[in-house]
């Protein structure tokens, strides 16, 4: 049982994900060049945005632990839609250096970068 900070009992504050946000924000960072990493970049950094307003609703009260709730089950949906696309662009990529060599895909690099 845990007591809020009016000393009233109070529910436990519901999950912010901020831990996944962060993996999901790095790992599109190195995969923004797809358009599935750029997607998934956008959908982290409001998913990190959003576990952070998960702790502050709690802290708000009484008033505030149905918008934690809320807030935290949308980050949730934006992480697991973030993760799902990040895994399709890995696959992707994979399948590209297979199916066309190292050599193409360090090519086709060197022309993003220029």
């Amino acid at each position: 049982m845990e007591y809020n900070y009016q000393g009233n009992i109070s529910e436990q504050q519901p999950n912010d994900y901020k831990t996944w946000s962060l993996v999901n924000l790095i790992v599109s960072i190195v995969f923004c060049c797809s358009c599935t990493g750029v997607i998934s970049l956008i959908l982290s950094i409001i998913a990190f945005i959003f576990s952070n307003d998960v702790s502050k609703y709690y802290l708000a009260g009484e008033t505030g632990i149905m918008l934690a709730k809320k807030k935290s089950e949308q980050v949730k949906t934006l992480n697991i839609i973030c993760s799902v696309l990040l895994a399709i662009g890995i696959i992707i990529t994979i399948v590209s250096i297979i199916a066309n060599g190292f050599g193409y895909y360090a090519h086709a690099l060197q022309l993003l970068q220029h």
